[in-house]
């Protein structure tokens, strides 16, 4: 449900009984359809953030506080020290569990205060015992320690934590794909807290935090994980990870009224840009050859095999998502969407030279951007046309500096680029305010 579409109707309802547009007996139907709505959102953030700040202050002054001399205190009390707070934490989330269970930001808070009293209780106890210094078992521990928490507390926090957790993790295992590759099933712990909350409240700063570290959480993971036994194919399973979240971003959150509410749609359109410009360059596609540290053996191992599957399901999962907007005549949505299919027809040809892929993704930005500008114009829409202007001035700006053209020329395309910015925002602004 959009919040604020529904918040706009119930401000309208008043005006439309008064002058007999609209029945009142169908505008209570329509109250009694969508139901209450919770108008602060912005407050409820605000009590959220400050109640999670405050068990992270609180969490840090425990942690000083046991720093004072520490070394002066015996193996036994620095035991019970270090269990003490966690201990505190679980009483705290048992109470608010049974007694204020519909309290959010006491949730989060308590959620919060709790994973980090786990992290601080499993250092100092190794630290008092000697235990030997395995970082990505600490932290392996730690997160799976507090996987509980989001369901039982029904707190994003410390799903924020967990994504983050088992991410840094996954990159400890740089040289060991197959146990890297262990983060994917580790991440899916946590989509059914994700599928909950967008059930529950899809247009929310909260399901939208959520869903930016989901999103930030699987890229970095992928480029930890994937590609590491195929050489070059960071470029297809880049393309495709970032369409898919573009793209299953516009048709989940197809309803949202502002942009802070789809970040995948946003995260994916950005990396969209990014990767597509990237690649208009000739270095990326001569430093794809398979220059890793791996041996021919180890690629031929077993421990390729979870890369290759998972790659396939993304580059397949991209195109079919690619294909379904087409098929529904979504021209913008499948031009961005098109990237996985030319990542994978550049990638079939760099093998024999770096000139046609560049060349191919050259013209691919140069059309996505005139196709937006002239849509934005069609359409009288600023942004389209402000986003297809400033895509066609990165490609121009690039092509330029990396050209041998004379310094006059440049600044005259400049300057004919500004104008055409200034002239194409007063132009539609004119419209706008003659159809006004």
């Amino acid at each position: 449900m959009n919040i604020k579409a529904v918040q706009w109707l119930y401000q309208e309802l008043p005006g439309l009984v008064s002058k007999g547009v609209l029945a009142q007996s169908a505008a209570d139907k329509l109250h009694e359809h969508y139901g209450e709505i919770r108008g602060a959102d912005r407050k409820w953030f605000i009590i959220i953030l400050c109640s999670v700040l405050g068990a992270i202050l609180i969490g840090l002054g425990i942690i000083l506080l046991f720093a004072h001399n520490w070394e002066e205190l015996s193996r036994p009390a620095r035991a019970v020290l270090s269990l003490l707070p966690l201990i505190v934490g679980q009483a705290l989330a048992v109470w608010v569990i049974v007694k204020r269970p519909e309290s959010q930001a006491l949730k989060e808070g308590v959620a919060t205060f709790l994973s980090l009293m786990v992290g601080a209780s499993l250092a100092l106890i190794a630290q008092t015992y000697n235990i030997p210094n395995d970082t990505p078992a600490f932290i392996l521990t730690w997160m799976l320690l507090i996987v509980p928490l989001v369901y039982f507390m029904e707190a994003t926090i410390p799903a924020v934590i967990y994504v983050i957790g088992i991410a840094s993790w996954a990159g400890y295992f740089w040289y060991e794909p197959l146990k890297g590759f262990c983060f994917w099933p580790l991440l899916a712990v946590v989509i059914p807290h994700f599928i909950w909350s967008l059930k529950q409240e899809k247009y929310t700063i909260r399901v939208a935090i959520l869903a930016l570290v989901m999103a930030v959480g699987v890229c970095v993971g992928a480029g930890f994980t994937l590609g590491r036994t195929w050489g070059g194919s960071w470029i297809v399973i880049h393309s495709s990870l970032i369409t898919l979240f573009y793209l299953l971003g516009a048709w989940e959150f197809k309803d949202c009224s502002t942009n802070w509410q789809r970040p995948f749609q946003v995260l994916g359109g950005l990396g969209i840009f990014i990767l597509m410009f990237f690649l208009t360059f000739r270095f990326p596609w001569e430093s794809i050859t398979g220059r890793y540290s791996y041996g021919v053996n180890e690629i031929s191992t077993w421990s390729a095999v979870p890369d290759h599957l998972l790659t396939f399901l993304l580059v397949g999962g991209a195109l079919l998502m690619f294909f379904q907007y087409a098929k529904r005549e979504d021209w913008m949505r499948t031009c961005f969407g098109a990237l996985p299919l030319l990542a994978l027809i550049g990638y079939a040809f760099c093998g024999t030279s770096a000139v046609f892929p560049m060349l191919l993704f050259n013209g691919y930005l140069l059309f996505v951007s005139v196709f937006r500008l002239m849509t934005g114009i069609r359409t009288n829409n600023l942004g389209v046309v402000n986003t297809g202007m400033l895509m066609l001035s990165f490609l121009v700006l690039a092509r330029f500096f990396d050209s041998d053209i004379n310094f006059i020329v440049k600044g005259l395309v400049f300057i004919v680029i500004g104008i055409g910015f200034l002239v194409t925002n007063v132009v539609i602004l004119r419209r706008k305010g003659g159809t006004a």
